[in-house]
């Protein structure tokens, strides 16, 4: 379901992009005259936001949008060669952007991507110039009855290979789902459109837009992503929590929820399985049953907001997810002790029981704004703190 509804800004642009392709001769002069600024506005926009963001992945999606565009408008793959080897290439590079790490635009570890970009500017370049006969024969070949491939200006070659970085692409958008990801697929199907078709005015302009309204959707969202996410976690974070709270009214339940011990634990195993074991708990209270939606307030802290509900309906919900806490063993690795010669012992593996508390109020208990009514559940959390921990408290 989260993998849907990332793609589904997607999967609109690239349906709005094919019906508008489909009547852009029935479109009016002056629309057809504006469109062809909107590339350019578009491009400097999400060159901006993904520098300003530091989001390379965007960056470069847009960087081969645009170097398609100028080698297609400006006529620099005449050759069925030169066009084969571009077509061939882009989609290729954009498939080796999607799974390079998040390094930065500005960085020295973003110099590889820049590395494969000015590779293949080059290779395009020499193939063109020299036209080598090995790679006419490997591009331009009918490895198959052309009368399968008659529909389309793209060579065999060309075409099996994007449909392999289409097939990559939908299957690292499952195994590796992000907004980037899903803009990055629906680039490719712009792109490998734009080669389908040729240099026409209607492709540059309609699928070259829709490709760099993907990239904004990409960078948008995780500037979206970066104010309202937690980092660690991904839960919505207080930001988020706070434009909740301004929504509110009527009946609801505001729970705190805090991880026993949790200082102690830190001491003893380090920060890094003090990571893990927030990441494992926030897991957990966002499948909170009732409907409740789960933010990470600060530190070891959560809040959990119940709709329409009070105490006494959000009670056991509660209580059922503070038993799966407790319930789930968390391994931890420690170093086993130094052997004689001064190496290290083997990793030993500990189970160790974490355990929350949990304090609810609803807003029938006094009158007054969400966040008092959280101030209530804090006392309440404290009040389980006192009585033993690892309860729910009204």
């Amino acid at each position: 379901m989260k993998i849907i509804k990332k793609f589904v800004p997607v999967l609109v642009l690239l349906v709005l992009s094919f019906y508008i392709f489909g009547r852009y001769d029935q479109l009016p002069a002056v629309v057809i005259n504006g469109i062809v600024f909107l590339p350019i506005l578009l491009a400097l926009t999400v060159l901006g936001l993904s520098v300003h963001f530091n989001r390379s992945p965007v960056f470069f999606y847009l960087l081969l949008i645009v170097i398609s565009n100028v080698v297609l408008g400006l006529g620099l793959a005449e050759t069925a060669l030169s066009y084969a080897v571009m077509a061939f290439f882009i989609p290729l590079l954009l498939l080796v952007f999607t799974l390079i790490p998040e390094r930065g635009v500005f960085s020295v570890r973003a110099l590889p991507g820049y590395a494969v970009l000015l590779t293949s500017i080059l290779s395009f370049m020499v193939l063109t110039i020299n036209a080598p006969g090995w790679a006419s024969q490997f591009l331009l070949n009918d490895w198959l009855p052309a009368r399968y491939f008659d529909w389309s200006r793209l060579p065999q070659t060309v075409l099996m290979s994007g449909c392999l970085v289409f097939i990559s692409m939908l299957v690292l958008n499952f195994l590796r789902s992000s907004t980037h990801v899903a803009a990055g697929l629906g680039i490719l199907i712009m792109l490998l459109a734009q080669f389908h078709v040729g240099d026409t005015s209607a492709s540059l302009n309609v699928f070259s837009s829709a490709a760099l309204l993907m990239c904004l959707y990409a960078v948008m969202q995780e500037s979206w992503r970066m104010a309202y996410l937690d980092e660690l976690t991904e839960l919505p974070a207080r930001r988020a929590l706070r434009e909740k709270f301004q929504k509110m009214g009527g009946l609801y339940s505001v729970a705190m929820v805090d991880v026993d011990h949790f200082k102690k634990f830190n001491d003893t195993y380090g920060h890094d399985t003090g990571d893990a074991v927030l990441r494992m708990i926030a897991a957990k209270l966002n499948k909170v049953t009732g409907s409740g939606s789960t933010y990470r307030y600060g530190g070891e802290e959560f809040t959990i907001v119940f709709s329409g509900k009070g105490v006494d309906d959000v009670t056991a919900h509660l209580e059922t997810v503070r038993e799966k806490i407790a319930a789930s063993p968390f391994v931890v690795n420690r170093e086993g002790r130094r052997l004689s010669d001064g190496q290290a012992g083997r990793r030993q593996k500990k189970s160790v029981q974490v355990t929350v508390s949990v304090g609810v109020a609803d807003s029938n208990s006094a009158a007054g704004s969400p966040w008092e009514i959280m101030k209530l559940a804090d006392k309440a959390l404290y009040r389980a703190k006192k009585q033993g921990r690892n309860q729910v408290c009204n």
